[in-house]
């Protein structure tokens, strides 16, 4: 379907580009300034939110769709809305740009590997239509090399960028209505199963556990309350759009996108339950 595996990369690629206008080099400073703190975000998106979704998974005996794009959701790099949601809340934002930024360069290579091993601890029958050095180098040509030219952009024209830096996210911002609007309007008969309430219980509760999780284990590691706030949007709020791409375009499985794409817009219902709760908090 030309929505799933033409108009969906294209959306993806520009809106990974802004994300890019938006980073400079300096941005990934905490990485090695902060080592601990860089660690253990890294560990939260890399094993704590797949852990979390295998035992989701377990716990309701789930299979198929349903688990696959659970599976997916959870080996997604972190989305950028999580820095918004870390700025709102008084977290380090310098930490989550970093974060966000380096998750994004390594999902071309991580996600591909993470989601097929786990697709064979699943039992699915389910796989890759692609070699994985060929969904490697899709994904990198969709993200990492979007992102990593926006920076060149932002490097060579840093001026107009800056003055033109609300234009291009709102332009962003369309971009990704656009892409959700096109995805359902193109796999309805996905969304109008009996299934699409239970996944959508199910990624609302898998993005509740993410967003508690990732603070509680920045807390245990004794990161300062300012990081845990981070971890916990970075561990919770995912880019669903990598893992529709996956889905529709590498596995052809459009019903597990869906399931991306329900992660995509109801994770936004417990981020804003957690930023409300940080702010009561700080307020106090």
């Amino acid at each position: 379907m030309p929505i799933n595996t033409i108009l969906l990369p294209l959306c993806l690629a520009l809106m990974m580009l802004v994300v890019g206008s938006g980073l400079e080099p300096g941005h990934f400073r905490p990485l090695w300034h902060k080592p601990k703190a860089a660690l253990s975000g890294l560990l939260a998106q890399l094993l704590l939110l797949p852990a979390l979704a295998w035992l989701l998974i377990v716990l309701f005996k789930l299979h198929g769709a349903l688990a696959i794009g659970l599976l997916l959701v959870a080996a997604a790099p972190g989305g950028a809305t999580s820095n918004l949601f870390s700025h709102l809340a008084r977290g380090d934002v310098a930490l989550s740009v970093a974060l966000t930024a380096c998750m994004g360069l390594l999902a071309p290579f991580w996600m591909p590997w993470a989601v097929q091993l786990q697709l064979g601890w699943l039992g699915s029958s389910a796989a890759f239509k692609l070699s994985l050095q060929q969904s490697v180098m899709q994904l990198l040509l969709v993200t990492a090399l979007p992102l990593l030219l926006g920076m060149l952009w932002r490097h060579m024209a840093k001026s107009w960028v800056s003055r033109h830096e609300q234009h291009l996210k709102r332009f962003a911002l369309l971009v990704l209505l656009l892409m959700i609007s096109a995805l359902v309007a193109g796999n309805l008969p996905a969304l109008s199963t009996g299934a699409t309430l239970q996944a959508a219980m199910l990624v609302t509760l898998l993005a509740m556990m993410a967003l508690l999780m990732g603070f509680l284990f920045a807390r245990l590691l004794r990161l300062d309350t300012t990081q845990a706030r981070t971890l916990s949007f970075e561990t919770g709020v995912q880019n669903a759009g990598i893992a529709m791409l996956v889905a529709f375009s590498q596995l052809q499985l459009p019903e597990a996108g869906m399931v991306a794409l329900l992660y995509g817009l109801l994770m936004n219902i417990p981020a804003l339950l957690a930023l409300l709760a940080f702010s009561r908090s700080t307020s106090q």
